[in-house]
């Protein structure tokens, strides 16, 4: 009976909420962050989610037991040097012990040897002294033993326990408090009536109600009128339980539970052999919690303009907007290392109108919930691939993980068919893409090995450099350290510094093509590349007035690279120069201007060349028109006239914002990579969502969420205590124990 009760809370109090809005922040935590650098490619990453006003705690981070392989290894390697360190240490101070004892036996035979006499009460005397301190002792440290008939037993150095050793009763397994009590010998059945109260101790589990049965016989209990079932604080109601102890299975009518981001009824509810049923049912947020769907896109980040609030239009975050999901059936599976969630001919309405509709759509994620990977079609544009489209297909795959599999069209020149594969997990995300109306194939991946620590790979694919742009080489591997700090206030209040650097080590061949219209010839060259990059940001005066919707930030940025190839070749690079950010009303800017001075001999040009050249100023502009129309312009012009590639724009780019507030979509053009690109912003409110079913059907709702394999405490425990490092004082001889945002769509 235990176990269902359990089962049933489990699901219904710690279950429902992962399938929440709350969750959704933490199931996106891993992904790449949003990084709103200029010198970029556009292109089309999945899109971070941010969580405003969440009433439950999402903020909340998972077990951190669920690290990188790399990581885990490095903390094992400094908690064995930290134990090493340790026992080290012990001996030292274990050799000073018994060096001090050997000075202390050498220095006692030395003064036998002067032959000195002492006096001759020296031995009565000490026994005196010894005395008188033991009995200071016991006075004041005195401890009265009684034997069984309560006298006291005299203290002496052999103290013998008198008495036995009571067997503690173990903790009731339940517990009935009520009025009145009515047993029928014949039927076996007992009544609780008069505010009957039963209470599981063991699980912290409370069962009120107007009327309780228990049949000794058939070993079933039951609940009727106002049933209330209450585990740490969260009630679920009902008109009527039955448990069924012999097969322990349960039965409810006309539940409702309110854990904190969603309502959810139904008229009834089973529970047996692992799986929990409800029928007829729905799922209603009472609660504001919303969910910004942000996606990188080329040119100014529109997520800065300052927009007043009666300007806004507001289509799926209103406060008359209404969304409603309509379901068939609804399947949720706990496996080893996976949850699914599956809804069969899923509906969507806004405000009472149909929308969309589905034959079918299964989601999948990890035990932590740090990704997500769904059946829905993909679609998008890449370089030397070209525009395609195709259905997705997952499946679950060893370790937490999931391959997609997508058939597609693809157009690139002419009309051609291929195929794609995604392979997600919480640390790895790789895509790799061919298709025929190219004659091409894309391979992008990266590997988080380390907080700081990542691995990215790629052929045919724009790669991450940082502030020196994407650049396609043929092929790379690379391992990237990358961290950065901001220090508040550092000339005056305001005025912050930020401080960012990357060190990586690369293997990787010249590309065939960058950039349209490059007259830059090939090398062809495979070699290695190690590299160091560092920018330290100053803002020197910030202003801004949200109500007349005018901004001000000015600052100064300092950026420098250095890199040393297989072949003996260098490039180093270093600039400077002022930036600045404004908007007044509906019209935003970015303007900055870089003087650089640099030495470039690297031995694959088409991939890495500097082409910004000695002196150069970037611009982003952006307008907006209207509620629905915000137009954008990015550019970086080579003032210099040095360019490697003879052009004088180096980033020319026209980006299109369509669409309410809180649903936009974003179209643009890159000249320079002669790529359209499609992202899609949202804002979603879940106040007043609807789900509704005619069945939810949850296989081992115990499992969901939890996962089978054995976590890294000592590791766990090791970096926690290592957060805030407590360097103890050594006492006389004595040791104490001290325990991308360059993703494209596919």
């Amino acid at each position: 009976m235990k176990k269902t009760l359990t089962i049933l809370l489990i699901f219904l109090i710690t279950g429902m909420p992962g399938l929440a809005a709350q969750q959704v922040e933490e199931v996106y935590e891993e992904l790449n962050t949003i990084d709103q650098k200029f010198f970029e490619s556009a292109v089309i990453p999945e899109a971070k989610v941010k969580v405003e006003n969440a009433t439950a705690s999402s903020s909340k981070k998972k077990d951190n037991g669920h690290m990188p392989f790399v990581k885990q290894t490095r903390l094992k390697i400094q908690r064995a040097l930290r134990e090493r360190s340790r026992k080290s240490e012990e001996k030292r101070i274990e050799r000073e012990k018994q060096h001090l004892k050997r000075e202390a036996e050498k220095d006692n035979e030395q003064i036998k040897n002067l032959d000195i006499k002492y006096l001759e009460y020296q031995d009565s005397m000490e026994n005196d002294i010894e005395g008188e301190i033991e009995k200071e002792f016991q006075e004041e440290f005195e401890v009265e033993i009684n034997d069984q008939s309560g006298k006291k037993v005299e203290a002496n150095n052999n103290v013998e326990l008198v008495g036995g050793v009571k067997e503690q009763a173990a903790e009731n397994e339940m517990v009935l408090d009520c009025d009145d009590v009515f047993t029928d010998e014949k039927s076996g059945e007992i009544q609780a009536i008069g505010n009957p109260i039963l209470t599981f101790p063991q699980q912290k589990i409370k069962l009120t109600a107007d009327k309780m049965t228990y049949n000794r016989d058939s070993n079933i209990l039951k609940a009727i009128g106002n049933v209330v079932l209450i585990k740490d604080g969260m009630p679920v109601y009902g008109d009527y339980i039955q448990i069924n102890m012999n097969e322990e299975n349960i039965f409810m009518d006309n539940i409702t539970v309110a854990p904190s981001a969603m309502k959810i009824n139904a008229k009834k509810a089973v529970s047996d052999n692992g799986k929990l049923t409800l029928y007829n049912g729905n799922m209603y947020s009472e609660a504001s919690n919303k969910f910004n769907f942000i996606s990188r896109m080329i040119g100014p980040d529109f997520s800065r303009m300052i927009i007043s609030d009666e300007d806004k239009n507001l289509l799926l975050s209103g406060t008359d907007s209404k969304i409603k999901l309509s379901t068939s059936a609804i399947y949720v599976k706990a496996r080893k290392d996976h949850d699914t969630f599956q809804a069969k001919d899923p509906k969507l309405y806004y405000n009472d109108k149909l929308i969309l509709k589905l034959p079918s759509f299964t989601a999948h994620t990890n035990k932590e919930q740090e990704y997500v990977e769904a059946n829905y079609p993909e679609f998008g544009s890449q370089n030397r691939f070209g525009m395609f489209a195709g259905p997705g297909f997952v499946f679950d795959a060893p370790f937490g993980s999931t391959v997609k599999l997508i058939p597609l069209l693809n157009y690139k020149d002419k009309f051609g068919i291929g195929g794609a594969i995604k392979y997600k997990s919480a640390f790895n995300d790789t895509q790799f893409m061919y298709g025929s109306g190219a004659d091409a194939f894309v391979l992008r991946g990266k590997q988080k090995l380390d907080d700081n620590l990542t691995l990215q790979y790629g052929s045919n694919a724009y790669m991450d450099d940082w502030f020196l742009g994407r650049r396609m080489p043929k092929y790379m591997a690379e391992i990237v350290y990358d961290k950065g700090t901001n220090i508040k206030d550092f000339l005056a209040e305001g005025k912050d510094l930020s401080f960012r650097h990357r060190a990586s080590g690369a293997f990787a061949q010249d590309g065939e093509w960058n950039m349209h219209s490059e007259d830059i010839q090939s090398t062809g060259i495979s070699t290695t590349r190690f590299r160091y990059m560092a920018e330290i940001n100053q803002s020197l005066y910030k202003y801004e007035d949200k109500e007349n919707r005018k901004a001000v930030d000015f600052g100064i940025s300092l950026q420098g690279s250095a890199a040393l190839y297989g072949t003996g070749d260098t490039q180093l690079i270093g600039r400077i120069g002022p930036r600045l950010h404004t908007q007044y009303k509906y019209w935003m800017q970015d303007i900055g201007y870089f003087m650089s001075a640099y030495s470039d001999n690297t031995p694959m040009p088409v991939f890495d060349m500097y082409r910004y050249g000695r002196s150069n100023v970037y611009i982003r502009e952006a307008l907006r028109i209207n509620k629905y129309l915000t137009v954008g312009w990015a550019g970086s012009v080579t003032l210099s006239n040095d360019s490697p590639n003879g052009e004088l724009f180096q980033e020319n780019a026209f980006i299109f914002s369509l669409g309410p507030d809180d649903f936009k979509v974003n179209l643009g053009y890159d000249f320079m990579r002669q790529t359209t690109y499609f992202t899609v912003a949202m804002l979603i409110d879940t106040k007043g969502t609807t789900v509704e079913f005619d069945k939810m059907e949850i296989k081992n709702p115990e499992r969901l969420g939890q996962s089978n394999r054995k976590k890294d405490e000592d590791n766990v425990a090791f970096e926690q205590a290592s957060a805030n490092p407590v360097t103890p004082k050594l006492q006389y001889a004595q040791v104490i124990d001290i325990e991308d945002p360059d993703k494209e769509s596919i």
